[in-house]
């Protein structure tokens, strides 16, 4: 059944499909995370996989996802709990994704939640501009 809203890029009303931010095969435990969902138009879904300035874009919003990551974790040290509650996911995917962060003393360290959750990858600014 088709799914009709706006698209968070370009704001047009219709057919909207669902896209990962951090692709499923970047971070597998973030799949059902809805700060990493956005909904999109199929004409900029296409552009993304497909487009001339897709990659452009891509990386665009995964900047919106890091932002969001890096305004919700102000902390240096995080638990399992923390992390669970921020991005909203199950406890499974939690496990699975703090299996592959670093830790120090326990706790799960700022950088290496947001690096983990990015795919390995932290954006830059001059990745966008």
């Amino acid at each position: 059944m088709a799914k009709y809203g706006e698209c968070e890029v370009c704001n047009v009303f219709g057919i909207i499909t669902e896209h990962h931010r951090i692709k499923r095969s970047q971070q597998p435990a973030l799949i059902k995370c809805k700060k990493n969902i956005i909904n999109l138009c199929n004409e900029c879904h296409y552009s993304i996989h497909h487009g001339r300035n897709g990659h452009a874009l891509d990386i665009e919003l995964q900047w919106g996802f890091q932002n969001f990551l890096e305004e919700k974790l102000l902390k240096q040290y995080f638990s399992r709990k923390e992390i669970k509650e921020i991005l909203g996911i199950s406890d499974k995917a939690t496990d699975r994704l703090c299996k592959t962060i670093k830790q120090e003393k326990g706790m799960f360290t700022r950088e290496s939640i947001i690096r983990t959750c990015m795919g390995g990858k932290i954006i830059s600014e001059e990745d966008i501009f």
